[in-house]
């Protein structure tokens, strides 16, 4: 029995050591089988600048004195950009930037205070200087550029820290290399600005006002931002020439327009559409898009505008400008365009009137009542009327009604027959008309210079009228009304407008696509 019991030890511990060799070995698959849970945090990029005490630089200075200390503004930079930032300067007077002169329009501009540090002689001076926040001590310091602190100064920077004069070109006055914080209880980086000015013996009484734009851009080694210019020297600068005597409308690019003035003395164009070489003006706006300012002409029943259509010069593909020149998409052929008031469809075919392109041209280069740059003596010429199926370039053309399956993947007009780089702005309460019309006085008269309708140049050339017998077919609503497609869809036969009458602009107007509206075209910058 001793001897049996021996024998099992042995046999007991193998089993055991094999056991525990099995052990081991599942141990080593099972790290096989691992997983690595990954979590992604990213911080969105945030540069802010604000200031406050804007309103209080008053003064009142009399002739032949000196005032330093007119107003203090604070400006507050938070950047967590951890390239730093840099803040620009400029004058900025009659909303012109590169105009540092304080001006009074009754005296003119023999009496302009210009810009310099002299407090001596017959010229009235007036210049800013910038200061650091000292107390408390900053943890997120700024530099100021041109003083003796400035790592980055070049001989000639000026130094405005000390009184300099307003610059009439951007010029950077302040910066970090780093990134400041944006913490809850983050100090940021603070800045004191003020003003001083000398008004010689021989200023004439009067108020005179100017303004300095700050702008924060970064990294700090961002080139200084660009003073807008006229349409034509963007163009000119960006290496674009002129056909038949014009910039082509088409190479208006967002890049252009957004060099561009706005509308003023040189915020307008005259440009041409190489499709047609219609003359077109545009401008650029408050809401910083350029427009065109005059209804679109374009005629695809001509057949030389027809053969100059392409996928280069229009805002649509090659495939959908030959369907549309071919009749969209129901018959194919000329025969089913609307042109001079002739009915060439079947008139009790009123689905039609959705599904293939039809245009008027009736009314081309009628003048009716119009306000505005675009006009003259108040009058602009029509231009075309365009059902929607033709606004779309065929490709927003089907019918309505109960047993008709609309196709899931059209919600807005996804091309057009605007220029390329051009497109019919969007519609409805969250559109690029709605949000030009919050610029300007929408209730007014139209010829009044801040209405919406003076500086669109909404010319009142009314709609073509489709009566479904074909019995009455002919332009309405001229001199009183005025209509433009948007690419926005507002229901299943219907998309937005704009709408204007003699004294108010509707921008989110529903309309049905068998109407026969003009169109305008915007870029957006």
């Amino acid at each position: 029995m001793n001897m049996n019991k021996l024998n099992l030890i042995p046999l007991s511990l193998a089993s055991l050591t094999i056991l525990a060799g099995t052990i081991l070995v599942s141990s080593v698959v099972s790290a096989d089988d691992s997983v690595v849970d990954e979590i992604n945090i990213t911080v969105p990029l945030s540069c802010t600048l604000s200031g406050t005490g804007m309103d209080t630089h008053n003064a009142e200075i009399n002739n032949g004195t000196y005032n330093s200390a007119i107003g203090e503004t604070t400006l507050k930079v938070f950047c967590n950009d951890n390239e730093g930032f840099a803040i620009y300067a400029i004058g900025y007077t009659d909303n012109e930037e590169g105009k540092n002169v304080l001006t009074n329009s009754t005296l003119g501009s023999t009496y302009d205070i210009t810009t310099g540090t002299a407090i001596t002689g017959n010229d009235s001076k007036w210049a800013m200087k910038l200061t650091k926040l000292t107390s408390p001590t900053p943890t997120y310091p700024v530099v100021i550029a041109g003083s003796t602190e400035d790592s980055l100064k070049e001989q000639g920077d000026p130094d405005y820290s000390t009184f300099q004069e307003v610059p009439d070109d951007y010029e950077k006055v302040a910066y970090r290399t780093s990134a400041t914080d944006t913490g809850t209880n983050a100090e940021g980086t603070t800045l004191t600005t003020t003003y001083q000015a000398y008004i010689s013996k021989t200023q004439p009484a009067g108020t005179y006002t100017s303004q300095v734009k700050y702008t924060l851009v970064h990294p700090h080694d961002t080139a200084a931002p660009q003073i807008p210019i006229s349409i034509e020297d963007a163009l000119n600068a960006a290496g674009k020439t002129k056909y038949n005597g014009y910039y082509k409308i088409q190479d208006i690019a967002s890049t252009i327009c957004a060099n561009a003035n706005q509308y003023g003395s040189d915020g307008i164009a005259e440009v041409i559409d190489v499709r047609d070489n219609n003359i077109y003006h545009i401008a650029k706006l408050a809401d910083n898009n350029c427009w065109m300012l005059d209804n679109l002409a374009l005629d695809p029943t001509d057949s030389t505008t027809a053969a100059n259509m392409s996928a280069a010069n229009t805002n649509a593909t090659a495939e959908a400008i030959s369907n549309y020149l071919n009749g969209g998409s129901v018959v194919a052929g000329w025969s089913q365009y609307e042109v001079s008031g002739v009915i060439s469809h079947d008139p009790d075919h009123y689905t039609m009137w959705f599904n293939s392109p039809f245009i008027n041209n009736q009314s081309l280069n009628t003048l009716v009542t119009s306000y505005g740059p675009a006009s003259v003596n108040n009058q602009a010429k029509v231009g075309i009327y365009y059902n929607y199926c033709a606004a779309s370039v065929g490709t927003y053309c089907y019918d309505i009604g109960a047993d008709v399956d609309l196709p899931d993947t059209i919600i807005d007009a996804p091309q057009d027959v605007c220029p390329a780089n051009w497109h019919m702005p969007t519609g409805g309460s969250t559109g690029e008309y709605t949000a030009l019309s919050s610029y300007y006085d929408t209730t007014q008269s139209a010829s009044n210079s801040a209405s919406l309708q003076y500086n669109l140049s909404t010319s009142l050339s009314g709609r073509y009228y489709y009566y479904s017998s074909g019995t009455s077919n002919y332009p309405i609503d001229q001199e009183s009304n005025g209509y433009w497609w948007s690419s926005t869809r507002s229901g299943p036969d219907a998309v937005y407008i704009l709408s204007a009458t003699s004294g108010l602009i509707n921008p989110s107007q529903g309309s049905s696509r068998e109407n026969m509206y003009t169109i305008r075209c915007l870029v957006r910058n």
